[in-house]
């Protein structure tokens, strides 16, 4: 069983070369395994046609026990050339065979462990002399000889250590494709591409996983009856390519609460409150396994999804006194609304440490109330500090379309107010014994805001 956790059903990546006297194509004139082959055509003398392979993943030649490829020569006038270039190597490792010792206008086996090497040595035995050495790139070039006429081979089923050439569109397509980001609750499209690397006709199976955080909607084709995550393709014929599209839909999260009620007492308090509708950015991993015969192969995707944007309440008060609140907050996923109302005056507290032990607490009363909505880049922040007396009421309400915010506060103290808006800006400082109101209120109409 060999189980490859790949980016494609091969992890060669080949190109044919494309020159003014010889040319090398994808072609469906002749195949041994799948409808396609690579079409090498040399014109003149001294010219080559070449497929060019390069590693994804590095490979060692120590590693590599299998080099082979299926050649059909129109003719027998022309000369196969081998190029291993290694590692830190300049030259390469050099293997020919002439088309001659092959059967014309059939399917050659080629074996490079049967060739010699420049040297005389065998593929083996320059593994065991190289060594733990890695693979840059393979080059198959086609020369053709001098005075003959035209050099044209087909090649096909080309394998470098368990991995297939065999020049079918879909091969170099990612097993599993998918995209980088997403909306949250947004549909995800995911496309599977699978194959049959094998020589005969095989079972392919396709098993999906899905992330938790996503539900499944459709896909095509359809999967097998009575699952949403396999698919089962029986007799698949070497070479044979296909793809499979899946449609799922994140899970958005939602929430609704309601809060109210009222508090009231003497001595030491400290309330802090906070709202939120905003979510930060997750991911979601979608996982597909392709069973083929002998072959395992699997890939990941990661699709991150972006985080979503809202509003942000934070409130509180704190102080030793008499201290009375009342409250009502209501909260969904596209909108904040808070009703509070707070009277406190200050006076001496004691608390009890234990062990007949006491602390005397006559801390002034102070307040806060910070709101920002990323909706619409509205923020404000109202303070009070150090007051004798904190009489305290706000409504405020947080939505896409429509902020609004009303306010009303007795205070004996420090007050702080600041808010801001696009094109907008206000700040106000005081300090004294004084009654302060406000009333704010943007709207969203025609892709800008604007303050009432």
């Amino acid at each position: 069983m060999a189980i490859i956790d790949s980016f494609s059903l091969t992890n060669l990546d080949y190109k044919l070369s494309d020159l003014k006297y010889s040319d090398g194509i994808i072609s469906e004139e002749r195949s041994f395994h799948g409808p396609n082959s690579a079409k090498l055509t040399v014109h003149e003398i001294k010219k080559f046609s070449r497929i060019y392979i390069d590693f994804d993943d590095p490979l060692n030649l120590e590693d590599l026990n299998q080099l082979s490829m299926w050649i059909l020569p129109l003719s027998t006038d022309g000369v196969v050339r081998i190029e291993i270039y290694l590692q830190g190597y300049e030259d390469p490792l050099l293997a020919e065979m002439s088309l001659s010792e092959m059967q014309s206008s059939q399917w050659n086996e080629l074996d490079g462990f049967d060739l010699e090497f420049e040297g005389g040595e065998s593929l083996d035995a320059l593994k065991q002399t190289l060594g733990d050495i890695s693979i840059e790139k393979i080059w198959i070039t086609l020369y053709k000889n001098e005075g003959d006429s035209d050099t044209i081979a087909f090649f096909d089923y080309i394998n470098v250590g368990g991995e297939i050439i065999s020049f079918e569109p879909l091969e170099e397509e990612e097993i599993k494709d998918g995209p980088s980001s997403a909306s949250a609750g947004g549909l995800i499209t995911y496309t599977i591409t699978y194959g049959n690397n094998m020589l005969e006709p095989v079972d392919v199976v396709v098993i999906d996983d899905y992330d938790p955080a996503t539900i499944f909607i459709s896909a095509y084709p359809p999967p097998d009856p009575g699952t949403q995550d396999t698919w089962t393709f029986h007799n698949l014929a070497p070479g044979a390519h296909g793809q499979i599209t899946i449609k799922v839909r994140s899970i958005k999260p939602t929430a609704k609460a309601s809060i109210s009620g009222t508090v009231s007492g003497q001595g030491f308090c400290r309330v802090e409150g906070m709202l939120s509708n905003e979510r930060s950015s997750r991911s979601v991993t979608n996982t597909v396994s392709i069973f083929a015969g002998e072959f395992n192969f699997s890939q990941s995707v990661s699709t991150r999804i972006r985080p979503i944007v809202g509003s942000v309440l934070q409130y509180g008060e704190h102080g030793t006194g008499k201290y009375q609140a009342e409250e009502k907050m209501k909260y969904s996923q596209s909108n904040i609304n808070v009703d509070r109302r707070i009277n406190a005056i200050r006076s001496p507290a004691r608390i009890s440490l234990g062990s007949n032990r006491s602390m005397n607490l006559n801390g002034g009363w102070s307040g806060n109330l910070q709101a920002e909505n990323d909706y619409r880049d509205i923020l404000w922040s109202d303070r009070y500090q150090e007051g004798r007396r904190l009489n305290l009421s706000y409504k405020a309400s947080l939505g896409k379309s429509l902020t609004t915010l009303e306010t009303s506060v007795w205070i004996e103290g420090l007050a702080d107010r600041k808010v801001l808006w696009p094109a907008g800006f206000m700040e106000s400082r005081l300090t004294g014994d004084f009654n302060l109101t406000g009333k704010y209120r943007w709207r969203w109409s025609n892709k800008t805001i604007a303050p009432d």
